[in-house]
């Protein structure tokens, strides 16, 4: 058993908060966690492991001031305000890939959530009930995207009796100066009342730093994405869909431009060498993945095909003025393709596969998803117009009892045959 399985068994054996703690606390420690990054095979893994877990030791730690955060706000307005962010959804692919995913969706069911709702939200919400999670100060969330963040982030304000402390953003339908103006002021207004409540005054120059953070990181990433379009070869067990948390959580921190940079030179070095392989057939990857131990990449490289470029990782926001924050972080969120029209997100997807010479398109419908799994045919159908095979993946990405190998291998044979890969 390796390092990384010895440490799930023994978090799955000793599954409560005090564990938690004790745990990262030495986790957390620089000498242990690189121990620990040497047990990966890409760099890019090393530290996206090792930032991660610096993170959640960080919101473990006693006195911390927590804030939950749904994955689309953006996180520089929590870092520029002193927060420690901690994002259920993300933690929820945590439980999956820990093996701990049941545990929280049979704790989330004994307490009646929904059995349609996304299992990332039900198998948070059960890591609530179960006190797994540390207690935050204040509980952020937005509308974007998502209609059950909104809904089960309440549902944590009432477990910890914080309702008072529930901030939702409500994001227009239109992005135009009018929408600008009311997303900008509800994060002015945000910012005050948490400030308020830790005894403080918002600190605009710290708000500034973080922005100024956030534009580092996203040079980086479009140097690093730029890199992947001619990319053919990828480091040992690297794959995109692993960096949602510095991608969204630790934008405007000095951690996400270290980590882009690095990936960018690992990348790059690879994009350099003369033996490249025999040309495979490239993917766009379209929403998340199973979190959990599954076949499908290996079953895609078997079959000499590639996920090029996940839909995840496109950089689809300007670059900010640190001297009006707000302003800026409410355009930051009124320019995610996923508000508004599906045209929005079509007319993305439509630049990603030309940019990235795509062969064709994945699309994981995630159990519970309402919105992605209403865009599936009208993604599908704008593809073939183009020219390209989708797959739609019916599956879930944190509850693996949803999860048929044997179905899932006789669909992905068919799709390579359809791309002529095998």
């Amino acid at each position: 058993m390796g390092v990384r399985d010895k440490l799930k068994t023994t978090i799955k054996n000793n599954l409560n908060q005090n564990y938690i703690k004790r745990f990262l606390s030495i986790a957390g420690k620089r000498p242990v966690l690189m121990m620990f990054g040497s047990t990966f095979k890409s760099i890019s893994d090393k530290y996206l492991n090792i930032y991660s877990i610096e993170a959640m030791s960080k919101a473990y730690r006693d006195g911390a001031p927590v804030a939950y955060g749904s994955l689309f706000l953006p996180y520089e307005l929590l870092h520029g305000l002193g927060l420690v962010p901690f994002l259920p959804e993300v933690l929820a692919g945590f439980t999956a890939g820990m093996g701990i995913a049941p545990n929280t969706l049979k704790k989330a069911n004994s307490h009646w959530y929904s059995p349609d709702l996304c299992t990332f939200h039900r198998s948070a919400s059960g890591a609530v009930e179960l006190n797994l999670f540390p207690r935050p100060q204040a509980i952020i969330c937005t509308n974007l995207a998502c209609d059950a963040a909104q809904k089960s982030f309440y549902g944590y304000a009432h477990k910890f009796k914080m309702e008072k402390d529930y901030h939702l953003i409500d994001i227009p339908y239109h992005f135009n100066p009018e929408a600008v103006d009311y997303v900008s002021s509800q994060l002015e207004q945000i910012s005050n009342k948490i400030s308020n409540k830790l005894g403080r005054k918002v600190d605009l120059d710290a708000l500034s730093t973080a922005i100024e953070n956030s534009n580092r990181f996203r040079y980086w990433a479009l140097k690093v994405n730029e890199v992947r379009k001619n990319l053919n070869v990828y480091p040992s067990d690297y794959n995109g869909l692993n960096f949602i948390l510095p991608f969204h959580g630790m934008a405007g921190t000095p951690q996400a431009v270290s980590l882009y940079k690095k990936m960018y030179k690992e990348l790059s070095l690879l994009g350099r060498k003369a033996d490249d392989p025999a040309p495979k057939k490239r993917l766009l990857w379209l929403h998340l993945k199973p979190y959990y131990k599954n076949e499908i990449f290996s079953l895609l490289a078997q079959g000499n095909c590639m996920v090029a470029f996940e839909e995840i990782n496109h950089v689809y926001w300007p670059q900010l003025d640190p001297a009006t924050p707000f302003r800026s972080l409410a355009v930051k969120m009124l320019s995610h393709y996923l508000g508004g029209s599906i045209n929005n997100r079509l007319k993305v997807i439509s630049q990603l596969t030309a940019d990235y010479h795509m062969d064709g398109a994945i699309l994981f419908s995630h159990w519970g998803c309402r919105q992605n799994n209403a865009a599936a045919r009208l993604i599908k159908d704008h593809l073939r117009s183009q020219g390209l095979p989708v797959l739609i993946i019916d599956g879930d990405c944190v509850d693996q009892n949803n999860y048929s190998p044997g179905q899932l291998q006789t669909r992905i044979q068919g799709f390579m045959e359809l791309l002529g890969s095998i």
